[in-house]
């Protein structure tokens, strides 16, 4: 297993083509071998023959209103004549320890089957909903003062980066984009930008959409107040000439579809991205817990592909300690009778806000006293998790 060099990055592609079942364009090449050039990969090769592949891209998150270092995992792939020999398993717990070297704390990936991913401890991150509206669902709402304009991609950066930034900051795990994620990541051809200004002139909301084929997609609807939704969903409804159906989607919270004329609407609810904390005492020492000045709790966490996380960790006012179990740091009395228990999914589900404490304390994946149960929930920052990106 290494690096691949430049000159290999052609058969990475090649493994892509293979595995996800698509072809590049001659044409597009090139532009594709540049993008994956931009990117960490990893081969577990048979002789000289790239066997399997994994990408790491160095990128970051939101969490708790603060940005985090974090190692995105993409494009894991193997050829079948290679699969169920335990190079995937290698790949991955070789990024584990790429990823905690270089300061990266958590991990994410879209996975092609959540059980397998979470075999290694990575967990589900957060839910998409996409609401499925016919032809008479698009209706007006109250009509509101500000103006909707499109967006041209060369001024979507300084735009609407500021809106997505204060947006993504309500969230957990909504990612750090720069100028060039927007331009290649983020924009795809046909598609268009629009954004809501208020009377005051500040842009408080904008739509990522599409009109094709008499139908309207919608990728992203991002509104930092009440206002720009009504004025962005009244903008969405202008192109009733032109369309006889259409999707939207959003994440699970949002608001809007009670406020439409018949709320009844056809919604898809799925789980899409996977996270995984990778570095647990550097994370913890990031992770700003809403602690009093006297409160503090033991966390004991178990992670079977990432040994250094097999931990105590006692979480104060004053900070993190931890006990590694051995007589140097055994300051600890009897560690496994106190505090709270569980494993590095549990523990990513909990800090990411995608489950509650209580919830997983009921389904006996967070094990302790109850009471403290109730204190490592109030002391958790109350963010819901939600991606938009892919990788």
């Amino acid at each position: 297993m290494r690096r691949l060099e430049k000159s290999e990055v052609i058969d990475a592609v090649r493994l892509s083509e293979y595995a996800f079942q698509y072809k590049v364009p001659d044409k597009d090449l090139q532009e594709k071998i540049r993008g994956y050039s931009q990117h960490e990969i990893w081969g577990d090769f048979e002789g000289d023959e790239l066997a399997a592949k994994l990408h790491l891209i160095d990128l970051e998150t939101w969490i708790a209103g603060k940005k985090f270092a974090m190692g995105g995992i993409a494009s894991v792939a193997t050829y079948p004549e290679h699969r169920r020999g335990g190079r995937v398993a290698r790949l991955l717990q070789n990024a584990l320890s790429e990823m905690k070297n270089r300061g990266q704390t958590i991990s994410f990936l879209h996975p092609f089957q959540i059980p397998f991913y979470r075999k290694f401890g990575f967990e589900v991150l957060n839910d998409w909903k996409k609401l499925n509206l016919k032809k008479e669902d698009f209706k007006l709402l109250p009509s509101v003062n500000g103006k909707v304009r499109r967006i041209v991609l060369e001024h979507v950066y300084e735009t609407l980066n500021p809106v997505y930034e204060e947006f993504s900051n309500r969230f957990n795990g909504m990612l750090v984009r720069t100028e060039s994620w927007w331009r290649e990541r983020v924009y795809s051809e046909g598609f268009q930008f629009a954004g809501y200004r208020n009377e005051e002139g500040r842009l408080t909301g904008y739509v990522y959409y599409q009109v094709k084929d008499r139908s309207i997609e919608v990728e992203e609807l991002v509104c930092l107040d009440g206002e720009a939704r009504r004025g962005l969903w009244n903008y969405i409804c202008q192109h009733d000439s032109m369309i006889d159906d259409g999707t939207l989607l959003t994440n699970v919270a949002d608001p809007l579809p009670f406020l439409l004329n018949n709320p009844k609407v056809k919604t898809i609810v799925e789980a899409y991205f996977m996270a995984r904390i990778v570095d647990v005492e550097n994370f913890l020492k990031q992770y700003p817990f809403k602690l009093d000045k006297n409160e503090s709790f033991f966390l004991h966490i178990t992670d079977a592909h990432a040994q250094w996380n097999n931990r105590s960790y006692h979480i104060s006012a004053e900070g993190v300690n931890v006990y590694k179990g051995d007589k140097e740091n055994a300051s600890c009395m009897h560690p496994p009778k106190r505090g709270l228990r569980c494993n590095i999914n549990t523990l990513t589900a909990l800090l990411t806000g995608y489950q509650k404490a209580e919830l997983l304390y009921e389904a006996g994946l967070l094990q302790g006293p109850e009471k403290e149960v109730a204190i490592l929930q109030k002391v958790i920052p109350n963010r819901e998790s939600n991606f938009m990106d892919f990788f």
